[in-house]
C-alpha cells in the first residue's frame, strides 16, 4: 500500500487552504491517501481524522500560554501517529506556534529511529509584518516552504528552507474575475459585518460592529446588513443578539455555501475584522474598514510586536492602504462609524476597489495560469516530476 500523506490544519482559512492543496496534488500526482489534522474542506477532499480540527485553535497570547500543556501533549500524540503510519510526507498548513512545535519534535524522533520524511509548511510566517527572528526558527524545523505571497521566499532561502511562492488560492478563484457590485446608489445601502471566525473574535467584535450598523442609520436610515458565517458560529453571533435587543433589526445572519461571494455581491462596504477575509473582499473590489479587539494582554504584547501597517493583507501586498485599520481602543462604535462613513460617502471608492483587486489578482498569481501548477512544481523535489 502507498504511504499517506499526514496534512495538518488548525483553523477554518487554513483549513480551505489545505483542501486546495490537496486537489492540487492529486491533480498532478494522483489520488492520494489523507491522515492528519483538518476540518469539514478537508474531509470533503478526502482527509480521514478523527482529531477535531477546534482543538488547535488558540486567540492571543495570553490564551496560548494557557493552552501550551494541553497542545504540547496533542503534539507528542500527533508525532506517535505519524511514527506508526510513516507518510511519504508531512504537510503543516499555518497554525505555526503548533506546526513548528510539531515539526521540530517529529524531526528528532525520526532522526532517532533513522527514518525521516519530508516536512513542508505552507503560509509562511509574517516576519515582513513581525519578529523576523523567527525566520531561523522556520530554518531548523521544516525542509520546505510554501509562501502565498510572492515578496517571502527571499527572507527564508539565504537560510537553507528550499521555499516556494505558489500564489495565493484566491487570487485563482473565478468568482473574482467578474465580480458582481450593486449599481444603484441613494439610502438604501447593504453594507457586510464579518466579525471574524472564531468565537473569541465574534465575542469581542461584533457588538461595536453591530452599534456601528446602528449609528450609520442617522445618515443612511434604510441601510442593513450580511453577516455570513460558518454553520458553527451561528449560536455565538445569536448570543450576541440576545444581549443586545434590537441589534438584529436589519440584519440577517447567512451560514449557507457561497454566503460571503453572496452578500458581497450586493454590498456597498464591508465592516471585516482582520485576517484572510480582507484579501477576499478586496478581490471582490469591495471598499471597506478593517478592525480588530483583542484582550488587553494580547494587544498590548502585539503593539510591541507588530507592525500595524503590515497586519491588513491588502495593505501589505500593495503597499498602500486598501483598508483604513482601526485596533483595540481605536476600534470604538464612534470611530468605525466616522471610517466607514468616509468610505459610504466616497463617490470614487467602487472605482479604486475595483482597481485593487485588479493589482491584487495580478500580484497573487504570478506567471502561472493555475494554482495547482504552482504547487505541483513547488512540490516535485518531494513527490516527483508532475502530471508523469
Amino acid at each position: 500500500m502507498t504511504a499517506p500523506v499526514f496534512i495538518l490544519a488548525g483553523e477554518p482559512s487554513g483549513d480551505r487552504l489545505a483542501a486546495n492543496l490537496m486537489r492540487a496534488i492529486e491533480t498532478a500526482h494522483g489520488s492520494q491517501r489523507w491522515i492528519g489534522v483538518g476540518g469539514p474542506a478537508m474531509m470533503a477532499a478526502g482527509l480521514q481524522t478523527q482529531h477535531q480540527m477546534e482543538q488547535l485553535t488558540v486567540m492571543g497570547f495570553g490564551a496560548a500560554l494557557t493552552a501550551y500543556p494541553r497542545l504540547s501533549a496533542f503534539a507528542n500524540r500527533l508525532v506517535d501517529e505519524i511514527m506508526a503510519a510513516r507518510p511519504r510526507l508531512v504537510i503543516t498548513v499555518d497554525v505555526k506556534g503548533f506546526s513548528f512545535r510539531l515539526a521540530a519534535r517529529l524531526k528528532r524522533r525520526m532522526a532517532s529511529a533513522g527514518w525521516s520524511a519530508p516536512i513542508v509548511h505552507a503560509v509562511a510566517p509574517t516576519v515582513w509584518a513581525w519578529g523576523a527572528w523567527r525566520r531561523h526558527r522556520v530554518a531548523r524545523s521544516v525542509d520546505g516552504l510554501l509562501c502565498l505571497f510572492p515578496f517571502e521566499p527571499g527572507y527564508f532561502t539565504p537560510l537553507g528552507v528550499d521555499a516556494h511562492f505558489i500564489g495565493h488560492p484566491e487570487a485563482f478563484n473565478s468568482v473574482y474575475d467578474r465580480p458582481v457590485r450593486p449599481s444603484s446608489a441613494g439610502d438604501a445601502l447593504h453594507i457586510v459585518i464579518l466579525p471574524g471566525s472564531r468565537r473569541s473574535e465574534i465575542r469581542n467584535m461584533l457588538a461595536p460592529m453591530l452599534l456601528t450598523l446602528n449609528n450609520l442609520r442617522f445618515t443612511y436610515p434604510g441601510i442593513t446588513a450580511t453577516i455570513p458565517t460558518l454553520p458553527a458560529m451561528r449560536g455565538e453571533i445569536e448570543a450576541v443578539f440576545q444581549r443586545m435587543p434590537g441589534a438584529e433589526t436589519g440584519v440577517s445572519v447567512d451560514s449557507a455555501e457561497g454566503a460571503l461571494f453572496s452578500a458581497l455581491g450586493r454590498a456597498r462596504a464591508v465592516l471585516a475584522a482582520s485576517g484572510t477575509v480582507t484579501l477576499q473582499t478586496a478581490l471582490h473590489g469591495v471598499p471597506g474598514v478593517a478592525c480588530y479587539i483583542m484582550s488587553g494582554l494580547s494587544a498590548s504584547i502585539g503593539r510591541r510586536l507588530v507592525r500595524m501597517d503590515r497586519v491588513i493583507l491588502p495593505n501589505a501586498i500593495l503597499g498602500r492602504q486598501v483598508y483604513p485599520f482601526l485596533f483595540q481602543e481605536g476600534a470604538t462604535p464612534r470611530e468605525l462609524t466616522a471610517s466607514m462613513l468616509r468610505v459610504l460617502g466616497d463617490e470614487d471608492a467602487d472605482r479604486h476597489a475595483m482597481a485593487d483587486a485588479a493589482e491584487l489578482r495580478q500580484a497573487l498569481r504570478g506567471e502561472s495560469a493555475s494554482f495547482e501548477d504552482n504547487v505541483a512544481r513547488a512540490l516535485t523535489g518531494w513527490l516527483g516530476s508532475p502530471y508523469a
